[in-house]
C-alpha cells in the first residue's frame, strides 16, 4: 500500500509533505486561487473610485503585482520549501524579522479562506436573501452558517492530501476559466455601450474628480488596495507556498508562478473591459456615470447582465442573456468555493511552515499519512471562522488583509539583494535581473500600495502586525529569547510604525488629516521609503544565519521510514 500511495502521491519529503503536484495543477492551483470573489465583486467595485477608468487601474495593478511578487520566483526555486513566502525574512533577518513578516502573511492567508465563503452566501443571497442584509451589508445568521459549512467542507477535502485536492481543483478550474472566457466573448456580441468609456462619474468635477474616461490621480490608485484589486492578484502566492509539494519545483517553480501572473492579469484586465462596457444605466434604472450604484451591487456580473434584458429585444437574445444570469450566478457560488480550498491550503502550509522555522510549536508540523499538516489545517480553519464572525462582509474583510500582505511584500523586496549576499553560491534555477534596482522599485511600490489602502484601514491592519510580536515573545521566551536577531530586524516594526503615523497624517485623498497634503505626501512617501530601503540593506546580517545546506537539505526527495 506505501508503494501505492508513494506513486499516487509522490514521495514524502522529511518533512512529511509529499512531492506529488505536477506543473500543470500547480499552475491551475495558482489560477483557481485567482479567479474567485474578487473577479465577482473587485472587477465592479472599483469602479466607484475610478470609473471607467478602473480598466487602468487593473493594469496598473498588473505590473505593480509583477513587480513585489516575481522574486517570490526566484525564493521558490532557489529554497523550495512549504510556505516559502512567509519564511524568506527568516533567511534574510533571522528570527524576529521573519516573524514579523510572516504574521501579515498569516493575517491574510487566514483571512481569505473567510472572504471567499462570505462571497459564496452573498452571490447566493440573489436567489437566497434571507442570508445576506442588504441594508447592513453583511451576511445574517443563516448566511455565516452557510460560510462556516463551506470552509469545513473543504477543510475536509485538503485532509486527503494536496495530490488528490489539486486534480479536484484542476478541473474545478478549468471549468471556471471557460466560464470567464464565455462571459469576456459572448457578452458584448450581444451587448455594448459605448458611451460607458467617457461616462465619468456622478458629482465629480474636471478639477481633481473624472472628465472623460481618465480620472485623477488619486482615485485610479487608490481604488487597487481599496477595492480588492490587489487582493484579486494572490493566485501566485499561493504556489509559492506549495513549493515543497510540486515536483522537480527547482526549475518549475519560475515558469508555473510566471504562468499564473500572466493568466490572471488577462482574465481581470478582460473582465473590467467588458463589465464597463456592459452596463445599462437605463435598464438600472439610474443616472449615466453613477458608477457608485455598480459598486455597491450585491451580486455584480448577474445583476449587470439581467439590467440588459429590456423590451423590445428579440426573444431568443432576452432567452440567452436570462440563461447567462444563471449560469454566472451559478458560476458565483462555486468559483469562490474552489478559491477558499486553495486558500486553506495556502494558510496551513504558512502555519506549517512557521512551526517548522520554530515561531509555532512542532505539533503544527505533524501531517496525515496523506501529507496533509492536520493541526496546521484545523488551526487555520478555526482562524478562519474567528475572522468570518465580527466581520461578515466581502470589502470589510478585504481592505484589511491585504494591507498585512503588502507588509510581507516590502520586507520580501528587500530580502533579494540581501540573499543574493548571503547564499552566493546556492544555485538559482531563476535569477531576477539587476536585483538591487529592482528591490529598490519594489519597496517603493509596497509602500505606496500600503498608503492607498487610506486610513484608518492602514492603521487596523498593521496594527494587527505589529501585535504579532505578543506571540513572538511567548515563543522566544520558550528559547530563553537566544538568537532573535534583533540588531538585524528593528527596523521592521518601526517601519510599519512610521506607515501607520504617515498615513494619519497624510492627504485626504487617503483618510489622512491633511497635515502632508495631496501630493506632497507622495513626495514624502517616496523619501520615507527610499530611506528605509537603505536602512534595511545596512541591517542585514554580514553573514548567513542558516546555512545553505541546512536549508536545500529539507528540501531532497527522499522516503520517510515510519507511521504513515
Amino acid at each position: 500500500m506505501q508503494d501505492v500511495d508513494n506513486k499516487v502521491l509522490g514521495k514524502r519529503t522529511k518533512t512529511g509533505m509529499r512531492r506529488g503536484m505536477s506543473t500543470h495543477e500547480a499552475i491551475m492551483f495558482g489560477v483557481g486561487g485567482a479567479v474567485g470573489s474578487g473577479i465577482l465583486f473587485a472587477a465592479a467595485g472599483g469602479t466607484g473610485y475610478a470609473g471607467p477608468a478602473i480598466i487602468v487601474s487593473w493594469i496598473i495593478a498588473a505590473i505593480f503585482i509583477i513587480l513585489v511578487t516575481l522574486p517570490f520566483a526566484e525564493y521558490a526555486a532557489m529554497f523550495p520549501r512549504s510556505g516559502i513566502s512567509a519564511r524568506v525574512a527568516y533567511y534574510s533577518y533571522g528570527s524576529y524579522g521573519g516573524f514579523m513578516s510572516g504574521w501579515g502573511l498569516l493575517i491574510w492567508a487566514a483571512t481569505i479562506p473567510a472572504i471567499e465563503a462570505v462571497a459564496v452566501s452573498t452571490y447566493a443571497s440573489l436567489y437566497f436573501p434571507f442570508l445576506y442584509d442588504s441594508t447592513t451589508g453583511v451576511l445574517t445568521g443563516y448566511g455565516i452558517l452557510l460560510a462556516i459549512l463551506l470552509l469545513l467542507g473543504f477543510f475536509a477535502l485538503n485532509m486527503v492530501g494536496i495530490a488528490r485536492f489539486g486534480k479536484f481543483n484542476k478541473v474545478l478550474t478549468w471549468v471556471k476559466i471557460g466560464v470567464v472566457v464565455a462571459f469576456i466573448v459572448i457578452l458584448p456580441l450581444f451587448i455594448w455601450h459605448w458611451g460607458n468609456f467617457t461616462s465619468g462619474l456622478v458629482g465629480a468635477s474636471s478639477a481633481g474628480g473624472f472628465a472623460g474616461f481618465m480620472p485623477s490621480v488619486g482615485g485610479l490608485f487608490i481604488a487597487i488596495p481599496a477595492s480588492g484589486i490587489l487582493f484579486s492578484f494572490g493566485g501566485y502566492r499561493q504556489v509559492a507556498d506549495m513549493a515543497g509539494e510540486v515536483k522537480n519545483p527547482g526549475k518549475t517553480m519560475p515558469k508555473i508562478i510566471g504562468t499564473v501572473l500572466a493568466v490572471q492579469s488577462l482574465l481581470y484586465i478582460a473582465m473590467a473591459v467588458v463589465i464597463v462596457g456592459t452596463v445599462s444605466w437605463a435598464g438600472f434604472g439610474i443616472q449615466t456615470g453613477d458608477w457608485s450604484f455598480v459598486a455597491a451591487l450585491g451580486s455584480p456580473l448577474s445583476s449587470i447582465i439581467h439590467a440588459n434584458i429590456i423590451p423590445g429585444m428579440t426573444v431568443a437574445e432576452a432567452d440567452l442573456l436570462g440563461g447567462m444570469v444563471i449560469v454566472f450566478f451559478l458560476f458565483a457560488i462555486f468559483s469562490p468555493g474552489g478559491t477558499l480550498g486553495v486558500y486553506l491550503t495556502g494558510a496551513s502550509r504558512i502555519i506549517f511552515g512557521y512551526s517548522e522555522e520554530d515561531a509555532l510549536p512542532k505539533g503544527f508540523r505533524k501531517t496525515t499519512k496523506h501529507g496533509a499538516p492536520y493541526f496546521a489545517l484545523i488551526l487555520a480553519l478555526v482562524l478562519a471562522i474567528i475572522f468570518l464572525l465580527p466581520l461578515p462582509s466581502w470589502y470589510a474583510l478585504v481592505d484589511f488583509v491585504v494591507v498585512a500582505a503588502v507588509a510581507n511584500f516590502a520586507v520580501a523586496s528587500i530580502s533579494l539583494p540581501v540573499l543574493r549576499r548571503l547564499y552566493p553560491n546556492v544555485e538559482r534555477p531563476f535569477k531576477i535581473p539587476h536585483p538591487m534596482a529592482w528591490a529598490f522599485v519594489s519597496f517603493e511600490v509596497a509602500t505606496f500600495l500600503i498608503y492607498w489602502a487610506t486610513f484608518p484601514t492602514t492603521l487596523y491592519a498593521l496594527g494587527a502586525v505589529l501585535a504579532g510580536s505578543v506571540v513572538f515573545i511567548y515563543q522566544a521566551s520558550r528559547k530563553h529569547f537566544m538568537g532573535l536577531n534583533l540588531r538585524n530586524s528593528v527596523w521592521i516594526p518601526v517601519y510599519i510604525a512610521g506607515m501607520i503615523i504617515l498615513s494619519y497624517v497624510g492627504g485626504t485623498p487617503t483618510g489622512g488629516l491633511n497635515i502632508i497634503a495631496y501630493p506632497f505626501d507622495y513626495v514624502v512617501l517616496a523619501i520615507y521609503a527610499a530611506i528605509f530601503f537603505v536602512i534595511g540593506l545596512m541591517s542585514a546580517p554580514k553573514e548567513a544565519l542558516i546555512s545553505a545546506d541546512s536549508l536545500l537539505d529539507t528540501t531532497k526527495e527522499v522516503d520517510v521510514e515510519g507511521e504513515y
